[in-house]
């Protein structure tokens, strides 16, 4: 009976001593564990920066400018003019970094801006299209407002009036090229030749000069900025999630109003 209790007695000994090295641990173990790690906190964009401007402005289907003041003081004719025709705005870099972004609108689909690498061949601060425009009759009226010289004909008396375009910046010797003319946000409307808004016309005719390049590309160029394509993915995320949480709204007032009803 002695032996059976000693017996007894180690077992219960020994019990209590697994349950010690079972539980002890994994209790410390788990006061050790690390804490949840935490999400790094979203990027501050600056106002008056490009991140903030592509961010705050519905970029790049929109008619605001930016403008770099500090950069554009930089700026010479080495500073590299890019036209992006899918996104249909126009950049100009300075040491690397986007100095000015404005909207354009290039050729249509019968007359389409080819792209590549050009050379500023001309600059006319006032000048008129040799090959399109306007014609009117030998009243003074007109009688095309869109005329094509080399195909329309002139009425006997009349004549062909070019379309102005100011500040103007040869890049092709059949006509091509930059100048003041009407432009809307994402929109193709030229024969050819890439339209700026008068503010940026006449600040890139100030920088540029003979031979200066621009290059005109299907998207964006090879050295957009990525922090900027990210700022304009998290744009559109934000826009896509107020769009969802307006129609979730709208979905559950009427099914409220048919509830009531």
């Amino acid at each position: 009976m002695t032996n059976l209790k000693k017996l007894i007695s180690s077992v219960g000994c020994a019990l209590t001593l697994l349950a010690g090295v079972a539980c002890s641990p994994l209790s410390q173990q788990q006061q050790q564990l690390p804490p949840e790690p935490v999400p790094p906190p979203k990027p501050v964009y600056l106002p008056g920066s490009y991140e903030y401007f592509v961010k705050q402005n519905g970029y790049p289907k929109t008619m605001h400018i930016f403008l770099d003041k500090e950069l554009l003081k930089l700026a010479n004719k080495k500073s590299p003019i890019y036209i992006d025709l899918e996104h249909q705005r126009g950049r100009l870099y300075v040491n690397d970094k986007v100095a000015a972004d404005w909207p354009v609108s290039t050729g249509v689909d019968k007359h389409p801006t080819r792209t590549g690498k050009f050379s500023i061949l001309e600059k006319r601060a006032t000048y008129a299209s040799n090959s399109y425009g306007k014609i009117y009759d030998a009243n003074g009226k007109c009688v095309n407002y869109n005329a094509d010289f080399a195909k329309d004909p002139v009425p006997e008396g009349g004549k062909f009036v070019g379309s102005p375009m100011p500040y103007w910046q040869r890049l092709t010797h059949d006509g091509i090229g930059m100048h003041i003319g009407k432009v809307r946000a994402g929109r193709r409307l030229s024969h050819g030749c890439v339209r700026t808004p008068a503010l940026i016309a006449k600040e890139l005719f100030r920088i540029t000069k003979h031979g200066s390049k621009v290059y005109v590309t299907e998207s964006w160029e090879s050295r957009y900025p990525v922090s900027a394509t990210e700022c304009m993915a998290e744009a559109a995320a934000e826009r896509a999630a107020k769009e969802a949480a307006a129609a979730a709204a709208k979905q559950a007032k009427e099914a409220a109003t048919k509830a009531n009803n």
